[in-house]
């Protein structure tokens, strides 16, 4: 077999939520009458709160041995889709979403435990990560990262330590929006928490998911900061 050292960039093409659409559309984003929140690009299909609640499944357009079998694969109870490069169509334009949200800064698997996660999912569901290395979450304990480049979003990231015990999930959304102030403004300060930093002159806040009844931990984040770099 011929060794590969290079792949393609992977694809977010879709990730199914047991959210109900009046949910998103009550934040601000603007859902179809099929349920289908486009976000960067990335198909956000909420099936409704009747459902399992959370991320259901994820699906992904990448460079794997097996994605021309589009397989379905499950690790530890989180679903994921694959498709070979360039079958799943055009990607999708973010439409108008009147809470300023313009695209996202990343995706975040959170499981059980990441190396098992990740030999699992390496090769098959995605190609390997630029990074995987030990770190510390942010209440100290040992946790450990592993990073993809993505197309549609700043990186896709894999991090342990969050709490999960039984079952991976997929735990976090960061998106991005225009202008934070005036997104916390239509969206309602008594939704989402105080402006805080979320890197070098970068803000985010957290989204309330009982006041707005989200089941995924969602943040909105500045878009980042440009650099006098070439």
């Amino acid at each position: 077999m011929e060794i590969q050292h290079r792949w393609d960039t992977p694809r977010t093409v879709s990730v199914t939520v047991g959210d109900s659409p009046d949910a998103w559309r009550n934040v601000g984003f603007f859902v179809d009458d099929n349920g289908s929140c486009v976000i960067g690009g990335v198909d956000f299909r909420l099936v409704g709160d009747d459902a399992e609640r959370g991320v259901q499944d994820v699906t992904f357009e990448a460079d794997t041995l097996v994605a021309q079998d589009e397989p379905t694969i499950n690790i530890r109870g989180l679903t994921y889709h694959v498709m070979a490069p360039g079958t799943a169509g055009d990607m999708l334009k973010t439409p108008d979403h009147s809470n300023l949200c313009t695209g996202i800064q990343k995706l975040e698997i959170c499981p059980v435990e990441t190396w098992f996660t990740l030999t699992k999912m390496v090769h098959r569901i995605l190609p390997p990560p630029y990074q995987a290395f030990p770190y510390r979450n942010p209440d100290g304990n040992p946790q450990h990262v592993a990073l993809w480049r993505m197309q549609n979003m700043e990186v896709f990231e894999m991090a342990d330590g969050m709490g999960q015990t039984t079952k991976d999930e997929m735990a976090m959304f960061f998106l991005i929006v225009s202008d934070l102030d005036a997104s916390r403004e239509v969206i309602g300060t008594n939704n989402c928490t105080e402006p805080f930093p979320m890197g070098e002159n970068r803000r985010g806040m957290v989204l309330s998911n009982k006041a707005l009844n989200l089941s995924v931990r969602t943040f909105m984040m500045e878009t980042l900061p440009e650099t006098n770099e070439p």
